[in-house]
């Protein structure tokens, strides 16, 4: 474990989309009795029944999506304790998407109750859009090639490029019908991969903004401090820590489109050796590695592989 605990690294917190449930074998037993203790926290602050989606899932009738969407952030805020815990540190953090707020409640810039309350607005607010929104993913083309996929296959604005996760990894956003056209012709035209993400929403795009007001509110009300550790930006890739610059950056999370690619290769340029992925998956290891292929990256599960004394 020493050589984990030597370099300067950056930690990465994933967004949503993903289903822990069949991921918790992972924990341990120590972190399995503190996930059970966050479940009773969760359903304090915003009245869901976290424990019983993820022990006894087939007796909950529920709003499965915003329950992995609680999951994640409550998994992956074990996980950043078990590594610090480890004496893994970072030097700054990355968060996409959702994931900035995970990264604020790690860095305590937010409490884990306060991250809940945004959570739950976030998935809420948008919900009075008359229009049907998503996202999808396209593996296997450039950023210019979904651009022209998106200007033939589409009326003007109703599709928008969300994120470029890496050269060929990009994430489209916006009105469903649309983006459903643009990702059957990626795959008509060779994508590697064209599929829709499990989002309601058209985030990262203009349309997030129709009822952002109600999410603003709350940014405003709660007690937001400076950072313990510095967060880099996925819109500007600059480091930000002020609680100003924080509550802007959460703003500017619901409407405006991600470069994480760029994110990475700002953070390589700043003497950044390693990348931890701070969640029970491997989804930003995977986009990021193509970016970064001299940096090391470190995964939960190869960290509890490395964790567990050779026999």
């Amino acid at each position: 474990m020493n050589k984990l605990t030597d370099n300067k690294r950056a930690f990465l917190f994933q967004g949503v989309g993903a289903d822990y449930r069949e991921l918790l074998g992972l924990l341990e037993e120590g972190q399995l009795h503190a996930l059970k203790d966050y479940c009773y926290t969760v359903n304090k602050e915003i009245g869901i029944d976290l424990l019983g989606y993820l022990f006894h899932s087939q007796h909950i009738e529920c709003d499965r999506m915003f329950y992995d969407w609680i999951t994640i952030y409550t998994c992956d805020y074990l996980v950043y304790q078990q590594y610090v815990n480890s004496g893994i540190k970072p030097a700054i953090m990355a968060g996409y998407s959702m994931g900035l707020i995970t990264a604020m409640a790690c860095g305590k810039s937010i409490s884990f109750a306060e991250g809940l309350r945004m959570l739950q607005t976030i998935y809420e607010y948008p919900k009075g859009f008359a229009i049907p929104c998503s996202m999808g993913v396209i593996v296997g083309k450039t950023y210019n090639e979904v651009h022209d996929l998106i200007a033939r296959g589409t009326s003007e604005h109703d599709v928008y490029m969300a994120s470029e996760n890496n050269d060929t990894c990009l994430v489209v956003s916006g009105i469903k019908d649309s983006v459903d056209q643009v990702l059957r012709l990626a795959e008509q035209e060779g994508a590697i991969k064209a599929s829709t993400i499990n989002a309601p929403y058209a985030f990262h795009s203009p349309y997030a903004a129709e009822g952002i007001d109600r999410f603003v509110h709350l940014v405003e009300e709660i007690s937001i401090c400076d950072g313990d550790i510095p967060i880099l930006s996925v819109f500007s890739q600059t480091a930000i820590q002020s609680a100003s610059d924080l509550k802007n950056e959460l703003i500017k999370n619901m409407t405006s489109p991600m470069n994480w690619n760029a994110s990475i290769l700002t953070l390589g340029q700043w003497g950044i050796e390693s990348f931890v992925e701070v969640s029970l998956e491997d989804s930003l290891t995977k986009i990021s590695r193509l970016i970064n292929l001299d940096a090391e990256f470190l995964t939960y599960k190869k960290f509890m592989r490395l964790k567990m004394p050779s026999k």
